[in-house]
């Protein structure tokens, strides 16, 4: 009886370590995450937190896979994911910088006629909160 009631209490120890080590992990990734996007909003003049409706509405989903945009699956383009921030260019031509990713979303063809990348027309805050969503992609 005593080697059971041991095994319960060593058990019931785990479990109490295991949550607390949980919650610890969460509260730090919560934290990096806010973050991250606050210095990608910073950079860019954007909020990220407004992007998902705009890039579904403009049909960024059905040319590139994007993390944490519903149904964004696409093929045709790049994956927009967190190797972006971390990529010489953009488009093949732009430096990879916000201003550059701001104007690449806005206008692509204007940059690059024979790029797949249609010119959205979006606005430009509209472009800015999506460059802010993309470079916190980290």
């Amino acid at each position: 009886m005593h080697s059971d009631l041991s095994r319960l209490i060593a058990g019931a120890a785990a479990a109490v370590v295991l949550l607390v080590l949980t919650v610890a992990a969460l509260t730090w990734w919560s934290g990096r995450t806010a973050r991250v996007q606050h210095e990608a909003d910073e950079a860019t003049g954007g909020v990220g937190a407004r992007a998902i409706p705009i890039m579904r509405a403009n049909g960024c989903a059905g040319c590139h896979t994007i993390p944490g945009v519903p149904g964004a699956e696409g093929k045709v383009g790049p994956r927009l994911d967190a190797s972006l921030a971390g990529r010489a260019h953009i488009g093949g031509v732009l430096a990879n910088n916000p201003e550059n990713m701001i104007r690449w979303i806005r206008a692509a063809r204007e940059i690059n006629p024979r790029t797949a990348m249609p010119s959205t027309g979006i606005s430009e805050q509209e472009a800015r909160d999506v460059a802010a969503y993309l470079y916190a992609l980290k």
